[in-house]
């Protein structure tokens, strides 16, 4: 097999033109193709730039033509061989890490239990809904905890820059648990929380089916150590001794942080904090295509802006097209938010993190002190929102300068759980809002009508990353049967490098040394 790479079409063009321009490429007809990678290109006009598998044989005269757009590709598929004969693993948390750990040990053979807080899909989202109604807040399973964790009420983005191989095989068991083909070709693949919660139900069901076991609504409490090594783990409801342990904890497992302060060696980490930004998705798709084309899919973007004097980094982060901004709390009388877009992206609004990264500089020395600003932001924007859980909400003119929002301009806020007008410098500290101020300024020169002055800003985003890091070395703490993966680790960032992680560890304790 070969794959081609290059090839640009009009934004337009149908599977035949597809076909028709391989043929010309390689001076040969074909019988079928495979899309290996699909991206658009919309510097000069809007194109999509494919790279295709073929299972023909090309002329060297072809080859030599083509250079670098043509190499050999072989198929490669990933084992799990249990060469250290491992019986059984416990691990907490039913998220990507902890999901993908539990499938590549089941696949060999060893018997795994997933401790999970929260509740399984189907009752985690009646709870979730019944919350944006008006319910009260369920500390345990909400848009945080729960079966699939944070990323199951997100965009599902599957976005990573890791080059690592196995990553294509996560692509592969989405899709096999029902994900759409194209994520595994398109640049900038996503599922959508309405196909993402249908695929993370079906991998659980694939567990089971291969002797795994699911305990949900079931917390992680303690470890009981002998020896050096822990002899089980604890939860509210009983004990599991296991061979070894997994800790695939979410980023805002933050009592479960504390606990576990008394037994493994945790550092402080940067994290980064800011609002969720709102624009029209009509205005944020002419700002990328400069044309109007329904056939276009939603138009997504990534700026980036740093001080070069004082080296602060404001960026957008998990950008939603046709998307929703989400409350995101999991402890009582404090508020964050999110991002989340359902497959279709479909809905008026296009909406994603802006946030400024912050260090000990901002939050202060000790283990915990991130973890206790975040706490501390939560608190004040849910004060100023008015303590009901609505999210606090400003006309971006408004923000810049300093002064409370009066009326709502086009752009109406998506917050499900409600809004209240605000005045959002009143949450973080100056310089955060100063930060966040200038780079808007840079990014309405990279983007057009980015900082326009009906624009929303929602606060808080500040479950961006883990405030800690679980120290490991190759996955393992000075206990060596006791491992922390994923992103609440402060390992890893969305799903993708989440789901890797969890299927590394898993190498690990099938392969790895003992």
């Amino acid at each position: 097999m070969i794959l081609l790479r290059n090839i640009k079409l009009p934004y337009d063009h149908s599977e035949e033109d597809l076909k028709k321009e391989i043929e010309k490429i390689i001076n040969k007809k074909i019988d079928s193709y495979r899309i290996f990678k699909r991206s658009i290109d919309a510097r000069r006009g809007v194109s999509y730039i494919y790279q295709v598998i073929l299972d023909t044989k090309v002329s060297t005269k072809v080859r030599k033509k083509l250079r670098t757009n043509i190499s050999d590709y072989k198929e490669e598929k990933l084992e799990f061989v249990n060469k250290n004969k491992v019986k059984s693993v416990t691990i907490v948390g039913a998220g990507p890490a902890g999901i993908f750990a539990a499938l590549s040990l089941a696949k060999a053979g060893v018997k795994v239990d997933i401790i999970e807080q929260g509740e399984q899909m189907e009752k985690r989202v009646k709870t979730v809904d019944a919350f944006i109604g008006g319910a009260p807040l369920n500390v345990r399973s909400n848009i945080q905890f729960g079966e699939g964790g944070a990323g199951t009420f997100s965009d599902g983005k599957l976005t990573t820059r890791s080059k690592d191989k196995r990553i294509n095989e996560i692509f592969k068991i989405l899709v096999e648990n029902g994900a759409n083909e194209d994520i595994l070709y398109d640049h900038l693949p996503h599922i959508g929380t309405d196909v993402l919660r249908k695929v993370i139900v079906n991998i659980r069901k694939k567990i089971e089916d291969l002797g795994g076991r699911f305990h949900f609504e079931e917390k992680f409490i303690d470890l009981d150590i002998k020896n050096n090594q822990i002899k089980s783990l604890v939860t509210d409801k009983g004990e599991y001794i296991s061979d070894e342990y997994i800790l695939a904890l979410g980023n805002s497992s933050r009592d479960t942080f504390v606990m576990l302060d008394k037994y493994i060696d945790i550092k402080a980490k940067p994290f980064a904090v800011g609002f969720r930004i709102e624009h029209l998705q009509k205005n944020i798709n002419f700002s990328q295509y400069n044309l109007v084309d329904d056939r276009l899919p939603q138009a997504s973007y990534q700026l980036n802006y740093t001080n070069k004097d004082n080296g602060t980094s404001v960026y957008t982060f998990c950008m939603c097209p046709g998307g929703y901004v989400v409350n995101g709390s999991s402890e009582e009388n404090s508020l964050c938010v999110n991002g989340m877009s359902y497959n279709d992206r479909a809905n008026t609004n296009a909406n994603s993190a802006i946030v400024c990264s912050i260090g000990s500089e901002t939050y202060g020395e000790g283990k915990f002190a991130g973890l206790n600003f975040q706490r501390q932001i939560e608190k004040k924007a849910y004060q100023l929102a008015g303590s009901n859980n609505k999210a606090p909400v400003q006309r971006l003119e408004d923000y810049f300068l300093n002064r409370k929002t009066e009326k709502i301009g086009q752009i109406s806020p998506t917050i499900q759980t409600g809004y209240t007008l605000s005045n959002l410098n009143e949450v973080y500290p100056e310089r955060i809002n100063y930060a966040i101020k200038e780079a808007l300024k840079i990014f309405d020169k990279k983007l057009r009508g980015f900082a326009s002055s009906d624009a929303i800003l929602t606060g808080v985003e500040i479950r961006t990353s883990s405030p800690v890091r679980l120290v490991r070395d190759k996955y393992k703490t000075k206990f060596k049967n006791l491992r922390p993966i994923g992103e609440g680790a402060g390992y890893a960032g969305g799903i993708m490098s989440s789901s890797l992680d969890g299927v590394k560890c898993a190498i690990e304790i099938l392969e790895g040394e003992k």
